[in-house]
């Protein structure tokens, strides 16, 4: 037992109870019904497998504690919902889009649907350069859309103000490779401020809105 062995470690210690473990070890050994004749290194990872063999031995079904649970019966598993198939049949009139024409729907629609919302960024009044927010200004007025100066820091700290107020936030930063500087405001700002609050406010009215891709130049 563990008991008995460290008994025998404090009495003799050092490498002279070496033996003495063999002989306990091998006894214990024949008890529990294992062979002893094969070659054994007595040193302490020996006692350690020992041990284990001896646990798994008279205990093959482990019991499930704060300290041991056994989840292996989770690793080939794969959980597949059974989600209803979605009815189709009843959308109303649609029509086809393409990406920015997508885009300048979804947009057009959140701006009939939450008068809170307005639009800003880098040339969004005139349609912007990917034409995202065309025909948009005309429609609701130079108030809700708006062209910005090229600040992109500027933006989503605009973004996160209007939003943290309650409003809805739809900023655009004209191009993906310029988003670095606004990363401050996103990073350290809008990402922490429920928390940083407590609780208490928070900026999830906010969509920032940039274009990003690769080009094949020929």
């Amino acid at each position: 037992s563990k008991s008995r062995l460290l008994s025998i470690l404090r009495k003799n210690g050092g490498r002279s109870t070496t033996n003495k473990l063999a002989t306990v070890a091998t006894r214990h050994y024949n008890r529990i019904g294992l062979s002893s004749s094969s070659t054994i290194k007595y040193d302490y990872r020996s006692f350690s497998a020992m041990a284990l063999q001896q646990h798994q031995t008279t205990n093959p079904n482990p019991p499930s504690s704060s300290s041991y649970v056994d989840h292996s019966h989770l690793y080939n598993t794969t959980y597949h919902p059974q989600a209803p198939e979605p009815n189709y049949t009843d959308l109303g009139p649609t029509s086809k889009l393409n990406l920015f024409t997508a885009i300048n729907s979804a947009m057009q629609t959140a701006m009939k649907t939450d008068p809170t919302a307005i639009m800003f960024g880098e040339d969004v009044a005139f349609g912007g350069v990917f034409r995202c927010s065309q025909d948009l200004r005309e429609e609701f007025g130079e108030g809700r859309v708006f062209n910005t100066p090229l600040s992109e820091n500027g933006i989503a700290g605009m973004a996160i103000g209007y939003a943290s107020a309650g409003g809805t936030a739809i900023g655009e930063i004209q191009f993906g490779d310029y988003i670095f500087p606004a990363f401050d405001q996103i990073v350290n700002e809008m990402a922490k401020f429920r928390f940083r609050s407590g609780n208490q406010w928070n900026c999830g009215g906010v969509t920032l809105r940039t274009p990003v891709g690769a080009r094949t130049w020929r």
